[in-house]
């Protein structure tokens, strides 16, 4: 079997697709990915090797005086994705999201290629929603997005695959890569690939609160390139034990060591958390397309896996206070944990792969080393050894 997958833009939409094209690979199946060619996915495909074409796509305008260069450029893109696919011929195209998955999703269909879609949000994303007719099914994480789609859309729920490596490691190794004391609690703070800045400034703000009041919790900060010293700083003078970073990469050894979690509410953070049952306070981006951060935080709360904590209504005593409240709470901590356990969908990538298989006939595949395309060429076509019918 071979799968085009297509989308990205954003951690929200390329991780998903990578750790379902993890699965779809571990079965000896052939994968390319069209992702953006922004530093997160150019980031991301480098380093899970990953045969990939980074697209110079832009994102859509309401500014008519750029209109006709973007569909100059989206022109130029659509021939690019068309003669890769042409070239690559895919058995199956998976669509992640994003305006990135729009010009591959829309050639495969002009191919009658099968295409499944999925999406990490409780409200659907507007290009979700205009290519779900197009699709063969939709695969989406919560319950309530169905209702987004008309009766012609086939959709279920399927939840949001999660990486194999986000459920390994060890607590003990977790506290040795980052130095922190087995014996006290930890608080992970995260924001995710967009608008961290917030969330940081929330945690300077809070950091003597949090050092009065809870002096037995530690912290793991992930606090982008921009903000890491400014906030290893606040934490340094308010006397509070921290790791703190730009990004990580081994996010499994975070939510190893994490005992809760302060992030945005995306669809993938999401998904993760409950994968690993961690507890949560969620703070929704306050103006994520379509509100879908508050409506996604919102679900999880109502199943009492999360508090929702929104942004305009932040003070330092506020955060302390929530925080201290889990911290010092062992019955409250325990039903979280088990409320986010009981949400999460570690095997959804196995049950989208299976899906896939229906739409074609497996095939063996050779496939040798995957290296990460920049120029926008069409990669090479790989050996593929197919049954005898």
């Amino acid at each position: 079997m071979k799968v085009l997958f297509a989308g990205g833009g954003t951690g929200g939409h390329t991780i998903p697709g990578i750790a379902l094209a993890q699965r779809v690979q571990d079965d000896g199946s052939q994968v390319l990915f069209m992702a953006s060619s922004r530093e997160v996915d150019v980031h991301l495909m480098e380093r899970y090797k990953l045969n990939a074409i980074c697209l110079a796509v832009q994102s859509p305008s309401l500014n008519p005086a750029v209109w006709p260069r973007l569909l100059i450029d989206g022109a130029k893109v659509y021939r690019q994705v068309a003669q890769a696919i042409d070239d690559f011929a895919p058995d199956a195209v998976v669509g992640l999201g994003g305006y990135v998955s729009f010009l591959p999703v829309l050639a495969a269909r002009m191919r009658r290629l099968p295409i499944l879609l999925l999406e990490q949000n409780v409200i659907p994303g507007k290009v979700t929603r205009r290519l779900a007719p197009l699709a063969s099914e939709v695969c989406c994480q919560w319950q309530e997005t169905i209702r987004y789609f008309g009766v012609n859309v086939r959709a279920r729920v399927t939840g949001n695959p999660v990486r194999a490596e986000i459920l390994s490691g060890s607590r003990e190794e977790a506290m040795r890569q980052f130095g922190l004391d087995p014996a006290k609690k930890t608080l992970l703070v995260v924001g995710g690939s967009q608008a961290a800045h917030a969330l940081n400034v929330m945690m300077i703000q809070s950091a003597e609160d949090l050092a009065r009041e809870l002096p037995a919790v530690q912290v793991i900060h992930l606090a982008g390139q921009a903000d890491r010293d400014m906030a290893a700083a606040a934490y340094q003078r308010a006397g509070v034990e921290a790791f703190v970073a730009p990004f990580l990469d081994e996010m499994n050894l975070a939510y190893r060591a994490a005992d809760f979690v302060l992030g945005r509410a995306g669809g993938t953070t999401i998904a993760e958390l409950a994968a690993c049952g961690i507890p949560s306070l969620l703070v929704p981006l306050p103006h994520a397309a379509d509100d879908h951060q508050r409506h996604n935080a919102r679900s999880l709360a109502e199943s009492g896996a999360a508090v929702v904590l929104e942004q305009a209504e932040f003070t330092p005593r506020i955060l302390a206070g929530l925080i201290r409240k889990f911290f010092e709470d062992d019955g409250l901590a325990r039903r979280m944990h088990q409320a986010s356990l009981d949400r999460g969908r570690p095997g959804a990538a196995d049950e989208i792969v299976a899906k896939l298989k229906t739409f074609v006939k497996p095939s063996a595949t050779s496939v040798s080393a995957r290296v990460v395309n920049t120029s926008g060429a069409a990669p090479e076509p790989e050996p593929v050894a197919k049954e005898q019918a």
